[in-house]
């Protein structure tokens, strides 16, 4: 018998992104339908998905991926291996031990586990016996043998054909996404592999090194580590006893045995000597920033336990480089002078925006550690990952490594600089985003105001004239016969008009580079058009996305109504906004054979129809349903078509213009702000009839 898939299941087992699946279900009128759920979260038929994707084949296998000729094997492969973990017959927490207890006896018995209770407890016994790092972490297979056996037929599957290791992860990923308790302790992926990139470039061969986690939690990064490299010795601390349980197993299911796990989290001190080592506490924002215990008492921790070559990792929140004290130092600040006095800091590496996606509130950095030499000579690299990611999408981690490990020359241009320690000293704030922001020379201030003043007089000198003169060219008279409406739905039927739809592209893909975006955010204002863009490369990945061309308007209808032509074309649409082109209007080459020779509406004419007070009373939150076809527009003669555009036109260019004066005298307050604020100049006013100097 079949099981039922959502959308996310279908992307995560084919192995293709999410919006994927839903260009699947959008363009192809033979996708499956759904066979329950609900509109918001339909389910689908397995077998009946496996069937379809049969007949879409894989392009090229990906890098250390399954060889599937199709998608349907590529997921009748994923499903088979993980699909039935995502059953929920049993809580996740206690999915998770007795899983990773099954895949550790496994591991200890070298051979398929038997189908038998007595058969798997006298296992359990044999195997404490043989290998001390399982003992008292069988005890689930021991007393819920019933639940131990209905597991035992998917963990065998598991190991058989990924490994113990990957098998562990698997399962653990599975309980995840059902609520595991351990989730929200884990340290992000991303994280994890940042981390192991920047002690790969610093120390070489990780193999045959002494590594230490200092809050260890249920193991991310110690077992990343693990499948990294071979260390030489792995020792980490863990007070919660239960997430100590599941790191001794997930170790064990590694393969690497003998982990000394302390559970006092606070005693460390039989960590000193470590080639690497790395923390990520448990915390909450603004937690304990009046006590002696606080986060940056890790990264303290850490640099105590570095031998004289070792680095380390510390995670900490980014109030801790920000917090001054008002009446007293705070404890916080005092650990962070030291540590930066000392030389003990040799990056500052702000992560991402909600990298961790359970902790709300803050965001994180990344401190990277040296042992206490009492070296203050030293440059602390200070690094914006957040900024690197707006600029190069899903290679940041990358890129971050490049910068923070390479020369100063391969900085320039880049969120990401080299600054003395003596220079650091007695900043109210070493967060990089604050120590990146660009400052200007003294007389450098005083140019840049002198010359936004005169911009922005000029701006107004040109646009006065033209404002009045093209106002005064606009005349009305009262129409006396009555008018017919189109709806856009039946422009399209008839090929008035093509419709160019939106596209879904996640964020993590834009950038400030390559093709202009244009989406909710740039139509509501929120982000200046051109703000946001995709590199050409990147929009290949996206096979149905389609390019704007001069005079297409763009619309978004729904909560607001939103229009604007797109004068210049080359910009990329985002869902939930669509576009409007109007055949004739840009001339193609022999190929369009079948285009007008002359558009029957300018572009201007029909953005103003489109937005005018008759149709953004359909839309809003009150309407229950909009589309782009129930739009009107009302029928005219070419002639009235034509002066609407022209008219249109003519006021889309002045308010472009009134927005310039706006930004101009924008620019004038910005730059006399800056210099103020940065202690360059002081502003003098004289009386209006003389010349004014700055």
């Amino acid at each position: 018998m079949s099981s039922t898939v959502t959308l996310g299941q279908i992307a995560r087992f084919a192995q293709v992104r999410r919006p994927s699946v839903s260009n699947w279900r959008r363009r192809h009128p033979d996708f499956p339908d759904p066979v329950g759920g609900s509109p918001g979260q339909p389910l689908f038929d397995s077998d009946e998905v496996a069937r379809w994707l049969d007949r879409r084949p894989v392009p090229a296998p990906r890098e250390g991926g399954s060889a599937a000729s199709t998608y349907g094997d590529r997921f009748r492969a994923s499903m088979d291996r993980g699909g039935s973990l995502d059953e929920p017959q049993h809580d996740p927490d206690t999915f998770a031990d007795a899983a990773l207890e099954l895949i550790a006896l496994r591991v200890a018995h070298q051979r398929p586990l038997p189908a038998d209770l007595a058969a798997l407890a006298e296992l359990c016994v044999r195997a404490e016996a043989e290998h001390p790092d399982l003992v008292g972490l069988l005890s689930h297979v021991g007393a819920r043998g019933q639940t131990a056996l209905s597991m035992l037929d998917d963990v065998e599957r598991l190991v058989s054909e990924l490994g113990a290791a990957a098998a562990a992860e698997e399962v653990l990923s599975a309980a995840g996404r059902r609520g595991w308790s351990g989730g929200p302790v884990e340290t992000p992926a991303e994280i994890c592999d940042l981390i192991l990139r920047l002690a790969n470039e610093m120390l070489g061969d990780l193999t045959e090194l002494a590594v230490a986690d200092l809050a260890a939690g249920p193991g991310k990064m110690l077992t990343a580590m693990m499948g990294a490299a071979r260390p030489r010795e792995v020792r980490c601390a863990e007070a919660d006893p239960v997430a100590a349980r599941w790191l001794r197993l997930r170790s064990f299911c590694h393969g690497h045995q003998m982990v000394t796990v302390l559970t006092d989290g606070q005693d460390t001190g039989g960590f000193s000597g470590s080639d690497l080592v790395f923390v990520d506490p448990p915390f909450q924002p603004g937690e304990r920033e009046h006590h002696e215990e606080h986060p940056l008492s890790w990264a303290s921790r850490v640099v105590e336990c570095l031998n004289d070559e070792g680095i380390g990792f510390a995670v900490v929140p980014e109030w801790t480089l920000t917090r001054t004290g008002t009446l007293r130092r705070l404890p916080v600040t005092w650990v962070r002078e030291q540590l930066v006095r000392r030389g003990c800091v040799r990056a500052i590496i702000q992560l991402p925006r909600h990298i961790h996606r359970f902790i709300g509130g803050t965001d994180l950095v990344l401190l990277v550690l040296a042992p206490d030499e009492g070296d203050t000579a030293r440059d602390v690299v200070v690094c914006d990952a957040d900024q690197i990611r707006s600029r190069y999408g899903g290679s940041w981690i990358e890129q971050t490594t490049r910068l923070v490990c390479g020369s100063r020359e391969s900085r320039e241009a880049e969120p990401c600089t080299a600054i003395p320690v003596s220079e650091l000293m007695g900043r109210r704030s070493l967060l990089p985003s604050h120590l990146l922001a660009p400052k200007a020379a003294p007389e450098d201030h005083v140019v840049e105001v002198v010359r936004a003043r005169e911009s922005a007089a000029a701006t107004f000198k040109m646009g006065a004239d033209d404002a009045i003169t093209a106002l005064e060219r606009i005349g009305v008279t009262t129409r006396a016969q009555g008018i017919a409406y189109r709806t856009v739905g039946e422009l399209l039927r008839g090929r008035q008009l093509i419709r160019l739809p939106g596209h879904r592209i996640p964020d993590a893909d834009l950038g400030r580079s390559g093709q202009r975006i244009l989406g909710r955010e740039e139509l509501l204002g929120e982000v200046p058009v051109g703000g946001r863009r995709i590199d050409v490369l990147t929009l290949g990945q996206y096979a149905a996305a389609a390019i704007t061309e001069p005079g297409d308007v763009v619309v978004m209808a729904g909560d607001q109504l939103r229009v604007m032509v797109d004068a210049i074309g080359g910009s990329v649409l985002l869902t939930p906004v669509q576009g409007l082109r109007i055949p004739g209007y840009v001339k193609h080459s022999s190929v369009y054979r079948d285009e007008p020779q002359q558009a029957w509406i300018g572009p201007y004419a029909l953005a103003a129809l489109l937005g005018a007070a008759r149709n953004a009373a359909r839309t809003g939150p009150r309407v229950r349903s909009v589309t782009l076809h129930q739009l009107e527009i009302p029928v005219l003669t070419a002639a009235d078509y034509g002066h609407l555009d022209q008219a249109s036109m003519m006021l889309n260019d002045l308010a472009e213009q009134a927005r310039n004066q706006a930004a101009a005298l924008d620019l004038v307050r910005q730059r006399i702000a800056a210099g103020v604020a940065d202690g360059a100049m002081n502003l003098r006013f004289k009386p209006k009839t003389s010349n004014t100097n700055i």
